[in-house]
């Protein structure tokens, strides 16, 4: 429900309550219409439901879909990353919310880092079939995590995805350079 309700909130902050409320509509999710959905550990929605909620961004908002979803991610990983976990940790704490047959490893974890998932539950979504790395809301996590693990700035670039058909999605993980200011 952490992921559900972190979507919901960056709709609801990006779109407005009505643009929110458009989008599940479309969804055939009325019963989250005006409804807070407070973030849990404990509840969870289906992956009907939210492959609905996904699908129903993709049909109407297409590439601004993908905004919402990093931004989405980096809400949802705070509930990964409290006192400062490492990507290692955090990433071990995401499996386990994901579910199923996940695997995922962290392949580096220094200044930059690169993950990997196999079996990606964001991927096997039919309408998140892709000619392009998809996994925006993962992408936004991974930067919130590295940057609370270090009090760096970093950003993801989804280098290889299952849902354009690689064998797994693969995340490399940069440190933003600092911007100098004059004067």
């Amino acid at each position: 429900m952490i992921v559900f309700s972190a979507l919901l909130t960056a709709l609801n902050e990006l779109m407005g309550r009505d643009g929110k409320n458009s989008v599940l509509r479309y969804a055939g999710l009325e019963e989250y219409i005006n409804q807070e959905v407070p973030p849990s550990v404990d509840e969870s929605v289906s992956f009907d439901t939210f492959s609905a909620l996904l699908s129903s961004m993709q049909e109407l908002l297409g590439h601004g879909t993908h905004a919402i979803l990093y931004e989405s991610g980096r809400k949802f990983a705070l509930y990964l990353t409290p006192f400062g976990y490492s990507l290692t940790d955090a990433v071990s704490k995401l499996a386990n919310w994901l579910g199923g047959n996940v695997i995922i490893n962290v392949e580096k974890d220094d200044d930059e880092g690169i993950v990997q998932i196999k079996n990606n539950p964001f991927c096997l979504i039919k309408e998140m079939v892709s000619k392009s790395p998809s996994c925006h809301l993962i992408s936004g996590a991974l930067a919130k995590i590295k940057e609370e693990s270090t009090g760096h700035n970093y950003f993801v670039k989804e280098m290889l995805c299952e849902s354009k058909g690689d064998s797994h999605c693969e995340f490399h993980i940069f440190k933003r350079s600092e911007v100098k200011k004059d004067g």
